[in-house]
């Protein structure tokens, strides 16, 4: 399998304009659909959604030895907070009825884009965009931030997502 490269300015450049769209799905819709996209060396990328939010990992490492991406990047929408219930409550009560973070009132939102390419050195690209969603009174707000660039270098699903490039190395199963 031969490594196709991507400069880190076409990888900059596509995520830019991949978060630009998920930002505008979130103002027309008010949520963003999870979505990955495979950018091949030459020819139409693929976009798969995931519209129940589920990733299903063998479905996107078949389309990765199809496609044989240069890049994958993926959008999607993301829910902080905190849920303070006492550990002994917690326990008595089934799983799905355990309060989840994007149903505390005080959560923060966030539309975020990761992507990971294979450099012409055959080394990895990494890039990360996200957006603060607030929400007011008036409407939500996008407000765009920076994040650590490096910080997306340590993130589990960029390291898997780099896996499935072209001379990458298959990741290891944590035990």
């Amino acid at each position: 399998m031969a490594d196709i490269p991507v400069t880190a300015q076409q990888l900059e450049e596509i995520a830019t304009g991949f978060h630009g769209q998920a930002e505008k799905h979130f103002a027309a819709n008010g949520r963003v659909i999870p979505a990955l996209w495979f950018i091949p060396d030459t020819g139409p990328a693929r976009l798969v959604t995931m519209p129940n939010g589920v990733v299903d990992r063998e479905q996107t490492a078949q389309i990765a030895r199809t496609e044989q991406p240069a890049a994958i990047l993926l959008a999607g929408e993301s829910w902080l907070g905190s849920v303070t219930i006492p550990a002994e409550a917690a326990k008595q009560l089934p799983l799905g009825d355990i309060p989840r973070p994007s149903e505390q009132p005080e959560r923060r939102e966030v539309i975020s884009t990761f992507g990971v390419g294979r450099r012409p050195d055959g080394g990895l690209l990494h890039v990360a965009r996200a957006t603060l969603v607030l929400r007011t009174v008036f409407g939500a707000q996008l407000v765009p931030f920076g994040l650590d660039p490096d910080a997306e270098r340590e993130d589990d699903y960029a390291a898997s997502l780099a896996s499935l490039l072209p001379g990458g190395k298959k990741q290891r199963r944590r035990r």
